[in-house]
């Protein structure tokens, strides 16, 4: 009876360890009847979740661009979130025609997709964001975000939660106010129309979730005197921003002079001037993906790490950038990064497209900052874009381990004007294909080459 006993309980451990190893979360259609009239749902792809057998439809969402010139990027975005454990297969299903061949990216995971008539299937083992390239496909690029299952939801009924129900297009409007301390989630399946202005206080302000903000169809706000409508956005506040996907932004996508702590975020954007990320002093960015229409990380603070990102780099901005006329960002690092993508066909010279790049320069100091483990598995424009033209010293930039599939576009360039100085730069272990980033890589101007330190092996 005992040995009994222990086999019961061993089978109901196994069986328990099982359930909590083996699990897939989708998210409701947030607008079934198309009341909003965003046309929420993709009309070309269909995504299906397989685990143990079950197949489960995971909602795919789309946005078409409303940029004023839309031969600068894809016409649409499509993208699927949902939670996992354990190995799922992942069914694509394509809409509108046969799927000829496809590429899963970041290729560091190694996924060979299986495609047969429309439809292509693959597996994955763990949380990763991805880049279906379907071929054919360049106008209609497909993301998948595999997410962890999600812990530590708050309490519908606590007081200090502003809850957004799943299933439902909510509309706040622009500047919706937060105040100080209180929590914004906004669940799976839930679409919120508006920005969050995250009010001064002493206690971080949290916005979180697995649901979608947007402003789609609303005009564009450039400028700096519209900051403001940045769509998570705080001042005298530190901020924690988790989970949520932003597209069609009217200013940035996730904005703070404070520390912001950010993860797990799906940044999507078109118009002109709608950076990623930006934060003050201490503030990070982790286990995210970026596909906007400028800048993706603004490194203008001090301790800054931006680690773990996807990186799909449209025609305008810098993956990192280090100012834009009197920033100074200092002892910063970006860590693992993938670039799925370049879509930047620029010509040569100044501008504000490089890897890492300082546009505009400034009068303070700039430095201290390492760009480390990065694959570019598409090419890139260039790797560097220095134009440090303002009276600042720029010092000690690294850039290491970084491969570029492909080519560089364009040379990368360094420049100085006579009141600027830079010193310090190097470039450990970085390759263009197979061959090692070398001094030719470079437009200098204003600036000797023996300034410039490369070892590669």
């Amino acid at each position: 009876m005992k040995l009994l006993n222990k086999f019961i309980l061993t089978g109901a451990i196994l069986l328990y360890s099982y359930a909590l190893h083996a699990q897939v979360k989708v998210y409701p259609n947030p607008d079934p009847d198309n009341k909003s009239g965003f046309n929420l749902q993709s009309a070309i792809f269909k995504v299906q979740i397989i685990q143990n057998g079950k197949a489960i439809e995971s909602f795919v969402y789309s946005s078409k661009t409303n940029f004023e010139k839309p031969e600068l990027l894809s016409d649409f975005n499509h993208w699927t979130t949902f939670e996992c454990n354990g190995t799922v297969e992942v069914s694509i299903t394509r809409l509108d025609g046969d799927i000829s061949a496809a590429k899963v990216y970041p290729a560091k995971h190694n996924i060979t997709p299986v495609v047969k008539k429309n439809e292509l299937r693959f597996s994955i083992t763990k949380p990763v964001k991805l880049f279906v390239d379907i071929a054919g496909m360049e106008e209609h690029p497909l993301f998948l975000f595999a997410d962890e299952v999600e812990k530590n939801i708050p309490s519908k009924k606590d007081k200090n939660v502003i809850w957004f129900e799943a299933g439902k297009v909510h509309n706040v409007g622009l500047q919706y106010k937060v105040s100080n301390g209180k929590t914004v989630y906004i669940e799976g399946g839930a679409v919120v129309w508006g920005t969050f202005w995250c009010e001064d206080g002493s206690k971080p302000t949290i916005v979180k979730g697995k649901g979608v903000i947007t402003t789609r169809s609303d005009e564009r706000k450039p400028g700096p005197t519209n900051i403001p409508f940045t769509t998570v956005y705080g001042v005298n506040t530190d901020m924690v921003v988790d989970g949520i996907t932003i597209t069609d932004p009217v200013k940035f996508c996730i904005l703070g002079r404070s520390k912001v702590e950010t993860k797990n975020v799906k940044l999507f954007a078109w118009y002109h001037q709608t950076d990623g990320w930006g934060g003050g002093d201490d503030s990070f960015i982790d286990d995210s993906f970026i596909k906007v229409f400028d800048d993706n990380v603004k490194l203008y603070g001090n301790n800054q790490k931006a680690t773990n990102l996807v990186i799909y780099q449209q025609h305008n901005g810098a993956p990192f950038q280090l100012s834009w006329g009197g920033q100074s960002g200092n002892n910063c690092v970006a860590d693992n990064i993938d670039i799925v993508k370049c879509w930047v066909n620029k010509k040569g010279g100044p501008g504000n497209s490089g890897l890492l790049n300082l546009r505009k320069g400034s009068d303070k100091f700039i430095g201290n900052i390492t760009i480390k483990n990065v694959r570019a598995d598409q090419g890139l424009y260039q790797l560097l874009g220095i134009g440090n033209d303002k009276t600042g010293e720029v010092k000690n930039l690294i850039l290491e381990n970084i491969f570029i599939n492909g080519h560089q576009s364009q040379l990368s360039y360094v420049e100085n004007s006579n009141t600027a100085k830079t010193s310090g730069i190097s470039l450990k272990n970085v390759k263009i294909g197979i061959q090692c980033f070398s001094i030719n890589d470079l437009s200098l101007k204003g600036i000797e080459s023996s300034l410039i330190k490369i070892e590669c092996q």
